[in-house]
Order: C-alpha cells, then sequence, then structure tokens
C-alpha cells in the first residue's frame, strides 16, 4: 500500500511542475505569432506547417527562437522564404523580441507603426521584400537598435528626424527604395555607422 502512495504523490508533483512549466509561457505572444500567421496568406515552402494554433508554447516552430529558459521568444528568423503577405502589427506585442528578420520574401502592404514598441529590438531586417508607403517615424524611438535593414522595397517619403538620434545603430541599409531627402543625422550618430 505504501508505494501506491508514494507513486501517486509522485504523480500529482510531476503533472504540477508539467503544468506550471507550460503555462509560464505567456500566451500574448502565441497569439501574436499565431495573428502572424492568419497575416500569411502564401507559404509555398510550408515554413509555418508546424506553426499550430493549439500549442501552448511557440519554442518548437520554425524561425522562432525561444530564452535559453523557455520563456519568451528573443528572435523570429524567416528569410527567402517566399511567403506572401503582411506584417502583423500583433509583432509588438512579442516585448522581448530581439531580433526580427523577414529578410528576402513577398510581404506587401505597410511597415507596422507598432514595431516601434519593440523597445528590445536590436535587428530589424524586411529587406527585400514589396513593403510601400513611409518608414514610420515610430521605429525611430527603438533606441537600442544596432541593424535596420529596408532595402529593396517600394519605400517612399523621408526619414524622420528621430533616425538621427539612434545611438547604438551600426548598420542602416535603405538602398533600392524610393525614399527623398537626406540622412537626418546629429553629433550623437555613431562614426561606425555603415551601409547607407
Amino acid at each position: 500500500m505504501r508505494p501506491f502512495i508514494s507513486l501517486q504523490i509522485l504523480c500529482v508533483v510531476a503533472s504540477t511542475a508539467l503544468f506550471v512549466a507550460c503555462r509560464s509561457f505567456p500566451q500574448d505572444e502565441v497569439s501574436a505569432l499565431n495573428a502572424f500567421k492568419e497575416a500569411i496568406y502564401e507559404d509555398p515552402r510550408l515554413i509555418m506547417s508546424n506553426w499550430n494554433a493549439l500549442d501552448t508554447t511557440p519554442c518548437e516552430w520554425a524561425g522562432v527562437y525561444c530564452t535559453s529558459a523557455g520563456d519568451h521568444v528573443f528572435k523570429i528568423n524567416i528569410s527567402a522564404a517566399s511567403l506572401r503577405g503582411f506584417i502583423s502589427p500583433d509583432l509588438s506585442r512579442i516585448t522581448n523580441l530581439q531580433e526580427l528578420i523577414l529578410h528576402g520574401n513577398n510581404l506587401i502592404g505597410t511597415i507596422p507603426k507598432e514595431l516601434g514598441n519593440l523597445k528590445q529590438l536590436k535587428r530589424l531586417d524586411l529587406g527585400a521584400n514589396q513593403l510601400m508607403g513611409p518608414i514610420p517615424p515610430e521605429l525611430a524611438t527603438i533606441s537600442g537598435i544596432m541593424k535596420l535593414n529596408l532595402q529593396s522595397n517600394g519605400l517612399t517619403g523621408t526619414l524622420a528626424t528621430g533616425f538621427g538620434n539612434l545611438r547604438y545603430l551600426q548598420e542602416l541599409i535603405l538602398d533600392r527604395n524610393r525614399l527623398q531627402g537626406t540622412f537626418p543625422a546629429s553629433n550623437d550618430l555613431p562614426s561606425n555607422l555603415h551601409g547607407m
């Protein structure tokens, strides 16, 4: 009788630990990724085929990278996958995101201004897509951004003055767009900035 009781206690402890581990991942991040998937209407290479809306964690999803603790998404990298669709503004809810790389797809529409809420972002690469419209001035509020690649799109307009105040910016690639004006440089602009 005694071994049976200890086995029951062990099962309760194990299932409680599993429940806590599953519930610790922010569901807001999972729903933001699902909203991004819904905004993609063509995925010819089936990159997102293992993105299951019922999963409690996206850490095994293709192109999604989680922290070592498995409690947040810190990187999305889906490059050269021929995705066609829009960039969902819901991605801004992944507040720990440090890298968003969607280079070389067929993304259309505008760059969501909500991406400016990703204050941890170090790298944003939306180059070689079919994005249009102005570069949102909200991107200039991501103070720690180091690499920004928006080349080879159909972007128009001028850069907001705030881009001249990005002290950590090391790489800015904007060629092959229809942008006008000059870069709004300031005295704080790093001397090692390249790629403009």
